[in-house]
């Protein structure tokens, strides 16, 4: 009697397709059904998705690439890096925004214009007084941030934030920023502001902050930096904060070596 065959079931690694390997079904896909796709439809698919993310950047929530193909481009999907070439020279010419790939096909728009630094934030030019005080707030975290060495614990955040006069663990909404735990530990996650890890060296293991991919993407060190000088006052130069500046160094000579 033969030896039962013994079902070869898939693992979890090999169902899953990469992003190289999506990108080379495109390319393949964008090939061979050219002709399915005219420079019109491309253009009017590229102006859906330009809507699509202009939207979501007006709530800094980064798209998915699969939410571009299930909502947008449908049965067009094997077009996605055709459509996206398109979406990203009219986001540039005519919004004069650029599309940067944050990581796992997340994608989000970043003004062309160089930020200029304010009196309260590093931020281009918010929409309302609200989104300034929010990205004030931000900012405010994200400098804290830098200046702990680029990590603060779960402890030092509730303590910098209350010297903010803004209590993290208050039931009570605050009055401009309203449910503050959530926008913090919730929303500025999601929008990629903030990164938060867990230290399990403790017990029970803290949460470790740091800066998110879209902060590092947004937000220039150099600039972050002048700020906290410009908030000391008394001519605080960048290069006294020894560590923070081999930062800014470090990030000049990675941003040249790109350039």
């Amino acid at each position: 009697m033969p030896p039962k065959k013994k079902s070869i079931v898939p693992s979890q690694a090999t169902q899953e397709v990469s992003d190289e390997e999506m990108d080379e079904d495109d390319n393949m896909g964008s090939q061979s059904s050219q002709a399915l796709l005219s420079d019109n439809d491309r253009r009017t698919l590229a102006g859906h998705v330009v809507n699509y993310m202009l939207v979501a950047d007006c709530k800094k929530v980064p798209v998915k690439r699969s939410e571009i193909n299930k909502g947008v481009l449908k049965e067009h999907s094997k077009q996605f890096n055709n459509v996206m070439a398109e979406v990203t020279r009219i986001l540039s010419k005519v919004y004069g925004y650029r599309v940067v790939d944050l990581e796992k096909g997340q994608y989000i728009l970043v003004n062309n214009m160089s930020p200029t630094l304010r009196d309260h934030d590093v931020f281009p030019a918010t929409r309302s007084r609200n989104d300034a005080a929010t990205m004030g707030l931000v900012t405010a975290i994200l400098a804290g941030i830098f200046m702990s060495g680029e990590l603060m614990q779960e402890g030092p955040m509730r303590e910098y934030m209350k010297k903010l006069r803004i209590d993290i663990d208050s039931k009570d909404p605050h009055a401009i920023f309203g449910n503050v735990n959530k926008l913090i530990m919730q929303d500025l996650v999601k929008q990629c502001y903030l990164s938060i890890s867990f230290d399990k060296s403790t017990d029970p293991p803290s949460k470790e902050f740091r800066w998110g991919p879209r902060a590092h993407v947004e937000i220039s060190k150099k600039h972050m930096l002048e700020l906290v000088c410009k908030i000391y006052g008394d001519d605080m130069r960048p290069e006294q904060w020894a560590s923070q500046w081999k930062v800014v160094q470090r990030e000049a000579a990675e941003s040249a070596g790109t350039s």
